[in-house]
């Protein structure tokens, strides 16, 4: 059976961060991840947890200015301190909630570098990464995102992530293979999923082209968990949706 978590700054984002643990559970999710944790008090996470019983499988680093369109600090030049502090905060609170995946986003392209010297820049940050989560058991994963939808941020394909993945060279880095993006991006998921199988994490999963649950859009998205399970996937399904519906209802009868 595949493990489907939940993200929190998807889904039930209107409610309380400890009520939204618990609207998790109730629909039937079995963990939960989300973008911005590390914005809500440590202890309220933990409380929430142990009431839920929820693992976190997945958080994300600090990634800089937000509200002003930065979308991460891995690859951005002059921003050492900054980086190296988002990588102190989300370990602890990785280590906390013991979650054993973080996010770390590569930032948007500056014209302050070369597409080169920017990659080289991101390798040797990512690196630097792998060892400072390795000390708490954590795996980095980078995540390709779609042009449409993040029109300026470094890694927008899949191919580049596989490159800055090879060119780290640590055990403890992975690629964080979601469908949307891969849809709108290149197309033709099965064959894709096949061919970064070796590199993948975590999947995370919404319908494409309107961002919600799967099952509502163009891609037959029953059929390709199905793929996934076939696989003998082992690891987790983040669900990074806004909903239409019930998130009970997909998962009961997609599932």
């Amino acid at each position: 059976m595949l493990k489907l978590a939940a993200n929190l700054d998807w889904i039930f984002k209107d409610l309380p961060i400890s009520a939204r643990f618990h609207a998790a559970r109730q629909a039937g999710f079995h963990g939960v991840e989300g973008l911005f944790l590390w914005q809500h008090s440590l202890a309220e996470l933990r409380l929430a947890q142990q009431e839920t019983e929820l693992p976190v499988v997945l958080l994300n680093a600090p990634a800089g200015n937000w509200s002003a369109g930065e979308r991460g600090l891995a690859s951005l030049p002059l921003r050492d301190d900054e980086y190296r502090a988002s990588l102190s905060l989300a370990r602890d609170y990785a280590s906390a909630l013991g979650c054993r995946q973080v996010h770390v986003m590569a930032g948007n392209r500056t014209a302050a570098l070369s597409v080169e010297q920017q990659q080289a820049l991101l390798v040797s940050r990512l690196q630097y990464a792998c060892d400072f989560m390795a000390t708490a058991g954590i795996t980095v994963l980078i995540e390709p995102l779609n042009p449409q939808d993040m029109p300026n941020y470094f890694i927008d394909n899949f191919p580049l992530a596989e490159k800055m993945i090879t060119q780290v060279a640590r055990e403890n880095i992975g690629l964080q293979f979601d469908i949307y993006h891969c849809q709108k991006t290149h197309g033709d998921v099965a064959r894709n999923i096949a061919h970064y199988w070796p590199l993948i994490r975590h999947f995370q999963i919404a319908s494409v082209p309107g961002r919600h649950e799967p099952g509502t859009g163009e891609l037959n998205d029953a059929w390709l968990l199905n793929y996934i399970q076939e696989l003998n996937y082992r690891g987790w399904i983040g669900c990074e949706y806004t909903p239409l519906n019930s998130p009970a209802n997909w998962i009961t009868t997609t599932l």
